[in-house]
């Protein structure tokens, strides 16, 4: 037996802790003014001048309840129940949730450092103690006093719906929205060197490492970009998951963003595009694209945080409809017209562009 099926997401998250994203450069500085204007510029759109907000604004509600498919298809429909019961509970502040399974506990523990992310700085729940307080209700636990953690989760609702909102337009597609996000989050995003490799690391405002830091800040590692990416794009109802991989020789760790578009899922790696901003070469690969771009194990891929979803059990990511987009230089995202314009490295105006229809 191969010794990877052996490796267990803690080994995995450990590696990508000290040899993750190895292959990021160092992205230039992007303003907040940047990221709004550049990222998403569209055709349509009022001027930078204009005070109000155009008719097209979307207007984005915080949703508690998002789950990745691939999970409920796993665990079922009861798991994806009790999962919310759990965010329900999370979100207000309470010491303990029913569920019915105490082995989902620790499960949940482990989804929401994507699902919700605000639970991994946060929240503990029964998996390290099993403490069940009464028939099937299970203890759950904060880590600063309860009424500077409501406050926190209020920032983080917050936040989560400004995120969205500088990107998304009210009457986005399922694939304007994942590409728009997909810009705007790579481009906000700094890679943060100093956290690379430092197991312990707090940044200054004293998060660990987690997407929730990603969210909260401009800076994160892959582990924390991808699940950025993924977590807003379930808040706007497209499906989504982590994918962690080491390479062949298993000296170099990673994870990115599997997006599912038109029922299809696709490779997406916001961290890498980090350090090409205002493009999408890193969007939409299929497994032949994706292994290529840092000779990844495809088979081994970990996909998820339970350590029970693998690639090997799926069929084949083969579809190349994105493949213009993998030689992108830069990009313009042109609602108005319905199309992502595409450009080389000379900065030729004689771009391609691709029509949007999802």
């Amino acid at each position: 037996m191969n010794k990877r099926l052996l490796i267990s997401s803690l080994i995995l998250t450990a590696l990508m802790a000290f040899s993750s994203c190895s292959q990021a450069v160092k992205p230039a500085d992007t303003t907040a003014s940047e990221v709004t204007s550049t990222s998403v510029s569209v055709a349509s759109e009022s001027s930078a001048e204009e005070s109000e907000p155009t008719s097209n604004a979307y207007d984005h509600t915080f949703n508690p309840h998002v789950i990745s498919q691939m999970y409920v298809d796993k665990y079922g429909e009861q798991f994806k129940e009790d999962y919310f019961k759990y965010c329900d509970a999370i979100l207000s502040g309470a010491d303990s949730v029913e569920c019915s399974k105490p082995l989902w506990m620790g499960l949940f523990q482990s989804i929401s450092r994507v699902n919700l992310p605000i639970v991994s700085e946060y929240c503990y729940d029964s998996d390290e103690y099993f403490g069940a307080v009464g028939d099937g209700v299970y203890e759950l636990t904060y880590s600063i006093p309860k009424d500077e953690y409501l406050k926190k989760v209020d920032e983080f609702k917050s936040r989560v719906e400004d995120l969205i909102e500088r990107a998304v337009l009210a009457d986005d597609s399922e694939l304007e929205k994942a590409l728009a996000l997909y810009i705007s989050e790579s481009a906000r995003i700094d890679y943060d060197y100093d956290a690379m490799g430092n197991v312990t690391f707090r940044s200054k405002e004293g998060y660990g490492i987690s997407p929730y830091r990603a969210i909260m800040t401009d800076k994160g590692i892959c582990q924390e970009t991808a699940g950025c990416y993924a977590y807003l794009l379930l808040q706007v109802g497209i499906d989504a998951i982590t994918c962690g991989a080491l390479n062949k020789d298993s000296t170099e760790a990673h994870e990115w963003t599997l997006v599912n578009l038109g029922g299809k899922y696709y490779h997406c790696d916001p961290t890498y595009q980090c350090s090409e901003k205002f493009s999408v070469n890193y969007f939409g690969m299929n497994d032949a694209e994706r292994e290529m771009q840092g000779d990844w194990d495809m088979p081994y891929n970990n996909i998820g945080d339970t350590n029970e979803i693998w690639q090997r059990d799926f069929p084949p990511l083969d579809d190349s409809r994105f493949k213009q987009f993998w030689t992108c230089y830069n990009c313009l995202l042109d609602r108005e017209e319905n199309k992502i314009f595409c450009y080389d490295n000379s900065g030729t105006e004689d771009a391609n562009y691709y029509t949007m229809d999802v």
